[in-house]
């Protein structure tokens, strides 16, 4: 399930269907804060005692939104002595229970528990089978995401409630064991006005048209628990096709939609072909009979009912724009649907693996370097707002009711899963989840039975992983303290000594047996890779190079993410002065000389506290993070000469960015440095050249620094005694901005002196955006698209800096 939630209210109307759609750390946040949990009076342990074999649920959906229905239940005992079955049945009136035979039963209920009394008490191996007359306006959950829905000509159901508990949320219209674990075959019969069809799970098996009733039975052999049961009635056709399975098998398409979206349709899924290839690679065979999508008016993403997907009409609009929500939606056919998480508190096995199938999608469809870009990106904002948004640096198994759609469970979930395939390699990260989906089919699975059926399948002992990645919070952070090279006499390997320091941001244990790529940077220019295995918080490790080869000139550490950290980095072959801008690593350069044709520059933004003790003898208070600049060799070529633009930013929440050094000394602004190391076992000094520009006020705990020529080497913010001459913005002679009240026109920004950059900030201190150009001294900004508010323009030039204010109305 992907979803994109909009508003919170109490009753549903069809004025959700048009509001901004939030995202899932949005939901997280506000969810909690307006609903109440709701604990349902449900016993544990009710699948261990009876087996529901199948259910058939007769709708009349001809007088909507009140529904008329009855559902027959085969059961089987598992033990002895069972009198009575406790159902699900949520907000509906029960009219009668009977037995398959037509006895009258016995029954209590009081939403949403439904207890009914069997004749005779049921023994181990006994069949029974009744059917629970029931009607009214199905519930629809308190969050407005999941449940019945009837709107606009359509209606259907959606399998969760967000706000419900649990989650699972089949009871919305038929009576079950709601949980993760209880799986039933499942057979839906409908009667609709003729232009109504309905579509459910499996294979339709029968139609008949009747003096303006259209009655459709669809049926699924497979097992399902209940939330993947489900219904969609509208003015729909089927778009059909035919897809290249495994082994030369086919595997049909079936896509309920209106006519008029046929080539949207067709346009938006142009893909699925390589999705369904992507997928069998990586998780084995296709199992069920059909792909099947009913398009839906919801604007809140998608729900991933077992061969019957509902998703949001609008995301199928013609474009590829929305390719990774229906993508997302079809991993779940392995992960969650094939393969369920036992209870919601393993979510991640369902949501996590299901973003990560989005970037194994974008991967197949795009590329590599477009695939390291989503993860990258997704871990980013996993690393910035995950914490902050759910209270904390959390697990990704173990999470409370109110977090199990959240950012840890999708975002974190993914970033976890790609981990896993760094710490195994590809080819048995693809043995092991084949095998997992292979003998877990229909059937539950819960994260340390993951770990095990991984084991096996492997012959990789991943209980380190585990403790360290699922059933832990935080993250790592891994750089390379120093490197030692040991030429051999005569024809003897060059050994080169890599000295790894580990450390954490939110962790509670420092990770175990971390399969670490290096990178070699050689001296013909090319790359060579190679892996050792870091532990603890130091660790040493040798590789060796032929004495005859082209020799390495420097190392670094995971740059191709193959293991996500708490860093984010740039890496730019620079081949002209200029701009560039690394956002991920929240740093700016422009180049005024390169010194060389070429010049490779990476920084890298660590998401964890620069060294304090033994390197701080001036007693500065430093920042949680630092930045690391690195190049080809040791140090940038003679001549080269660049400068950076760094935030210094204490406005955040919990421990964002700088707001922990201001949270503990105070909000001025006169007291915050620069430093800088050449690297580890050195200490901290302030450097040497740099410009601090105040944003707003001098408490307002914002502003840039902004050093000059740039050296390898490591940079962190601090508070302290400043032992250098910081110099403040030197004026551009003078500065006009015409109109400086504006509406929408564009503005013109005129200097006495040439400027090659401006940047825009707004009344948060936020860079909202950002312009670099060659030397001029007049350039006409468009800012039509920007709210109303008062910004700040942020020039820069060969001469200096200057600011000056812009209002617009």
């Amino acid at each position: 399930m992907r979803h994109f939630i909009t508003f919170l209210i109490l009753s549903i109307s069809s004025s959700i269907f048009a509001q901004k759609m939030l995202e899932s750390h949005e939901w997280c946040g506000k969810k909690h804060m307006f609903l109440p949990e709701r604990v349902m009076n449900q016993q544990d342990g009710r699948s261990d005692s009876i087996d529901i074999l199948e259910i058939s649920v007769d709708l009349d959906l001809m007088n909507v939104p009140q529904v008329k229905a009855y559902s027959t239940l085969d059961i089987q005992s598992k033990v002895d002595n069972i009198t009575s079955i406790l159902l699900d049945l949520e907000g509906l009136t029960v009219d009668s229970v009977k037995t398959g035979l037509g006895q009258h039963l016995d029954f209590n209920y009081s939403s949403p528990n439904l207890t009914i009394t069997f004749p005779d008490a049921l023994n181990s191996g006994d069949l029974f089978s009744l059917i629970v007359y029931y009607r009214g306006v199905p519930p629809t959950d308190a969050s407005g995401w999941g449940g019945y829905y009837n709107t606009g000509g359509y209606t259907f159901n959606l399998g969760v409630g967000f706000a419900a508990d649990p989650h699972s949320f089949g009871r919305a219209w038929f009576p079950c064991f709601d949980n993760f674990v209880e799986r039933f075959a499942f057979q839906v019969s409908s009667r609709t006005p003729v232009n109504r069809k309905c579509y459910s799970n499996g294979a339709l098996v029968s139609e008949l048209e009747e003096n303006g009733v259209l009655e459709r039975t669809w049926r699924i052999p497979q097992t399902i628990p209940s939330y993947l049961a489900c219904f969609a009635v509208g003015p729909y056709i089927s778009y059909k096709r035919e897809l290249q399975g495994e082994g030369n098998t086919i595997v049909p398409v079936e896509i309920a939609c209106v006519a008029s979206d046929t080539n949207k349709v067709k346009a938006t899924f142009q893909k699925l072909q390589q999705a369904l290839d992507v997928y069998e690679y990586w998780f084995g065979p296709y199992q069920w009979n059909k792909i099947g999508y009913s398009l839906v008016p919801f604007n809140s993403g998608a729900m991933e009912h077992a061969t019957n997907i509902a998703i949001g009409r609008s995301y199928i609009d013609g474009t590829t724009a929305f390719e990774t929500l229906w993508a997302h939606e079809l991993t779940h056919m392995w992960w969650g649907d094939l393969a369920t998480c036992s209870t919601a508190e393993d979510m991640w096995l369902n949501e996590g693996w299901a973003s990560y199938g989005e970037h194994l999608f974008t991967e197949k469809a795009y590329g590599t370097s477009a695939y390291r870009t989503a993860v990258n990106a997704n871990h980013l904002n996993v690393l910035q707002n995950a914490h902050v948004n759910e209270g904390g640096y959390r697990a990704v198994s173990g999470l409370p009711h109110s977090l199990t759609y959240g950012s840890h469970v999708y975002n974190k979930g993914a970033s976890v899963a790609h981990n896993l395939r760094g710490y195994l390699g590809d080819s048995l990260f693809r043995e092991g989840c084949r095998a997992v989906m292979g003998n877990t089919q229909f059937a539950s699975l819960s994260s340390a039975e993951l770990r095990d059926k991984l084991e096996v399948a492997t012959g990789k002992d991943l209980h380190d992983f585990f403790n360290d990645w699922v059933f832990s919070g935080g993250y790592p952070d891994y750089s390379i303290d120093s490197t030692e090279v040991f030429l051999s006499p005569v024809d003897g390997p060059t050994i080169v000594r890599v000295h790894v320091k580990q450390k954490l941001r939110g962790a509670p244990q420092l990770h175990q047996n971390v399969p670490l790529e290096f990178t070699f940077l050689l001296s013909n220019g090319q790359r060579a890779y190679q892996t050792g295995y870091v532990s603890g918080e130091h660790t040493v490790l040798e590789f060796s190079f032929s004495a005859w080869g082209p020799q390495p000139l420097n190392v670094l550490a995971n740059t191709q993410s193959k293991i996500l950290q708490a860093r984010s980095d740039g890496e730019r072959m620079l081949k002209n002065n200029g701009g560039n801008n690394f956002g991920d690593a929240k740093f700016n350069l422009t180049v005024n000389a390169l010194g060389a044709d070429s010049v490779l520059f990476r920084v890298e933004h660590h998401f964890a506290a620069p060294d304090n003790a033994g390197a701080n003898p001036n007693g500065y208070v430093l920042t949680n993070r630092y930045w690391s600049l690195q190049t080809n060799g040791k140090n940038f070529p003679p001549g080269f000469n660049a400068q950076a633009v760094l935030i210094y930013d204490g406005k955040g929440q919990a421990d964002q960015l700088d707001r922990e050094l201001f949270a503990a000394t105070s909000p001025a602004e006169d007291s915050v440095l620069l430093l800088y190391r050449p690297g580890a076992g050195h200490p901290w000094q302030e450097w040497s050249s740099y410009t601090k520009l105040n944003l707003g006020s001098n408490t307002d705990k914002y502003g840039q620094l902004r050093p000059t020529m740039l050296k390898t080497g490591e940079y962190t913010i601090g508070k302290g005694v400043s032992t250098v001459a910081i110099q403040q913005p030197e004026p551009l002679g003078k500065i006009r901005v015409l109109p400086n009240i504006t509406m929408s026109q564009p503005v013109l920004v005129q200097s006495e002196f040439p400027v090659y950059s401006i940047q825009m900030i707004n009344s948060e201190g936020q860079n909202v955006r950002e312009w670099n150009f060659e030397p001029t001294t007049e350039i006409q900004l468009n800012i039509s698209d920007l709210p109303a508010g008062n910004y700040w323009l942020l020039l820069g030039g060969k001469e200096g800096h200057a600011v000056t204010k812009l209002q617009k109305g």
